[in-house]
């Protein structure tokens, strides 16, 4: 193990494009503490008051409910909501490392950065999507009986039943929508890692929305979707917008953390 502190750094520590054009796999937590902290307070705690007072509005005006009954007697929405359920599993492990593989064979730093930026904000997603579904312990709108989810026979309006505390429902189904959370975190931080690409931007947004119906005409209230959605892009706005400056040299790291074949070693900035 190296410690080594220098205050001219290299390339490789702050982030800048080196000659042979890989970005350390390190990257993946550059600022993650500062983003965790970014992500929930200042301007994108406002996301987060929104998803909770939306929430509140969805289910108190009867909207939750009256969309479930809709979505719940119509079984080609059901069955068609199936491939972005599934996707949604998928697609936010796949893609992380596709792009940084891919991006390290055709040493394209920007893919490189995507992938581990993507990484980062998956980590972040899981996290408070975990605990938050824990505490607010929301029942499940039973509208498909699909992997843990059950098909509700109950007649009655059981859209604002939470069971408050940690961990009495789990943290799989519940508040918020882990697949919005996912697939909106990833549209973000797309469009600010390739800020002047329309297209990305288009394509990445347009998977986010295919994901939230799809999660909402199964296993989800829409309520779920509307605040995983906010909260997502509370996260992937953060992360996508520190990664995307660490792209340009517009912000280093105060510690990086670097591996070469026969060296693990801490750099320092001072």
């Amino acid at each position: 193990m190296l410690l080594e502190v220098n205050a001219a750094e290299t390339a490789v520590s702050t982030g800048e494009k080196t000659n042979t054009g890989i970005m350390p796999v390190s990257k993946l937590f550059h600022g993650i503490g500062k983003n965790v902290v970014d992500s929930i307070f200042f301007n994108n705690g406002l996301y987060f008051i929104t998803a909770m007072m939306g929430t509140y509005v969805m289910i108190d005006s009867g909207f939750d409910w009256h969309y479930n009954r809709a979505v719940y007697s119509n079984q080609t929405l059901i069955y068609s909501s199936y491939p972005a359920l599934f996707i949604g599993y998928i697609m936010p492990f796949a893609l992380p490392v596709s792009f940084y593989l891919f991006g390290r064979d055709k040493r394209d730093q920007k893919l490189q950065t995507a992938g581990l930026a993507l990484g980062q904000s998956l980590l972040l997603s899981i996290a408070y999507s975990y605990v938050l579904k824990c505490i607010t312990g929301r029942i499940s709108p039973g509208i498909a009986d699909v992997l843990d989810h059950k098909r509700s026979y109950n007649t009655a309006d059981y859209s604002n039943q939470f069971d408050w505390g940690f961990g009495k429902r789990g943290f799989i189904a519940g508040w918020p929508s882990g697949h919005a959370m996912n697939a909106f975190a990833f549209a973000a931080v797309m469009s600010e890692i390739y800020h002047d690409n329309v297209l990305v931007k288009v394509v990445s947004y347009s998977y986010a929305v295919f994901i939230g119906l799809g999660v909402s005409w199964c296993v989800h209230w829409p309520s779920e979707v509307f605040a995983g959605a906010l909260i997502g892009y509370a996260i992937g706005k953060t992360v996508g917008g520190s990664f995307s400056r660490l792209l340009n040299n517009k912000q280093d790291d105060t510690v990086a953390l670097y591996v070469t074949a026969n060296m693990i070693g801490i750099r320092i900035s001072i």
